[in-house]
């Protein structure tokens, strides 16, 4: 099949969830021997054009913060995409929400459309609809402002789509309750992790290079974050939670990886207010390359979110053998299988997260089993191998409906 992906990350150097996502099943299935084309967002120098791992990869120029630049990415992955189009037809295109990254396709004519589901826009208003407006970065902000054509672009592309993909079970309920949406239609395929990239542990000297860089001494216990700053993820819980744990841990590092922004700010100025500044250190964002190496020097990862969908950084941490704390939300409660695979704890309470770390800090026969069960399901059940077939079913289904249709629309004629 010829397969064309849209997505406004960039999948050779992905800095999100979606261009990750993008980046492994066009990967996938492309060495399953489809033709497939990726149009996405130029960053920097990177070239209009290039080949990796077979795929095709169009950069079209998008000046401007994310919420921003969609006008012209819109414009210009139409123009692109009607240019390849013309040139060779479609089999199928593929979008993703809440992104909206198929949105510029507009041609009268179009192959089947396949979305995937991310999370939904209406979930991500109400985790910010209580937020104070000074706790919000620029693009949170211009999301809440711009909230009702958020809204109508996600209803006009789920009605275009033939078939869509929700990365969980809690998203599938979601569509399915909040928006009416014909269950049949929704398919439930997980996201996936690249097994072998994380269970790789990097030598205990590559983790010596990286604490010196961070001025972390070698006998400090290491708490991560890795992620974006946004507000839902409510990453400035890790730090009101810390004069507990370090109460009982006293040598307790929290490491907050993620690109700098306004919640930055929060959070070094709550750090001070809790005199913890010296337990927090924040990285800007790591390169693709190097994101294992981070997993590999904690000891506990945390995800304190109101809000996600199947996050890659929970199974991402689960792969690396460290043990994850997080919210009991759905999403993660399918990924984590209480005091079996990891520690869930209630949104936003504090004494719940510090005793969750406190108790894989402190107990080493817990931490190990937590390590070693969470190995072993990412390895069965999240491999990129096994979604990369499943999401490969969901297109050539696609292709064969809108074949049978097109003959019985000829033959009815």
């Amino acid at each position: 099949m010829r397969l064309c992906f849209l997505c406004q990350e960039d999948i050779v150097r992905p800095q999100g969830g979606t261009g990750t996502y993008v980046r492994y099943i066009s990967f996938g299935l492309a060495a399953r021997g489809h033709d497939i084309h990726v149009i996405t967002r130029q960053y920097n120098d990177a070239p209009a054009f290039e080949v990796v791992n077979a795929v095709s990869v169009y950069r079209v120029r998008a000046p401007g913060p994310p919420v921003l630049y969609s006008p012209w990415y819109y414009q210009q992955t139409r123009r692109k995409f009607l240019e390849l189009n013309s040139l060779r037809p479609f089999a199928a295109l593929h979008g993703n929400i809440p992104l909206m990254s198929s949105w510029g396709i507009q041609a009268k004519s179009l192959p089947p459309v396949i979305e995937t589901v991310h999370c939904t826009v209406r979930e991500e208003l109400k985790a910010l609809a209580y937020t104070s407006l000074r706790a919000l970065n620029f693009n949170e902000l211009l999301v809440r402002q711009i909230a009702p054509l958020w809204l109508q672009f996600e209803r006009s592309l789920l009605r275009r789509a033939q078939g869509v993909i929700a990365v969980s079970a809690g998203l599938k309920r979601e569509l399915v309750t909040q928006q009416g949406y014909p269950a049949e239609k929704i398919i439930v395929i997980p996201n996936g992790i690249d097994y072998n990239r994380f269970a790789k542990r990097p030598s205990p000297e590559q983790g010596m290079v990286i604490r010196r860089s961070l001025g972390i001494a070698p006998d400090e216990r290491i708490i991560l974050y890795l992620g974006r700053l946004m507000e839902r993820k409510r990453v400035i819980d890790l730090v009101k939670a810390l004069p507990t744990i370090q109460a009982h841990v006293p040598k307790v590092r929290l490491v907050i990886v993620g690109k700098r922004n306004h919640n930055a700010t929060l959070i070094k100025e709550t750090a001070r207010q809790l005199a913890q500044e010296a337990r927090v250190t924040l990285v800007d964002h790591v390169p693709y390359q190097d994101v294992p190496d981070y997993y590999a020097l904690a000891e506990v990862y945390a995800l304190p979110s109101t809000y996600e969908g199947f996050p890659f950084t929970v199974l991402e941490a689960m792969a690396s053998g460290t043990p994850v704390v997080a919210s009991d939300i759905p999403g993660i409660d399918e990924q984590i299988v209480p005091n079996e695979t990891g520690l869930l704890h209630p949104v936003g309470d504090i004494t719940a997260i510090a005793q969750a770390i406190i108790r894989v800090l402190e107990n080493n026969e817990l931490a190990k089993r937590l390590s070693v069960a969470a190995q072993k399901v990412v390895q069965e059940k999240y491999n990129w191998t096994v979604i990369t077939a499943q999401i490969e079913q969901v297109f050539e289904d696609a292709v064969s409906s809108a074949a049978l249709r097109g003959r019985t629309l000829v033959e009815s004629s």
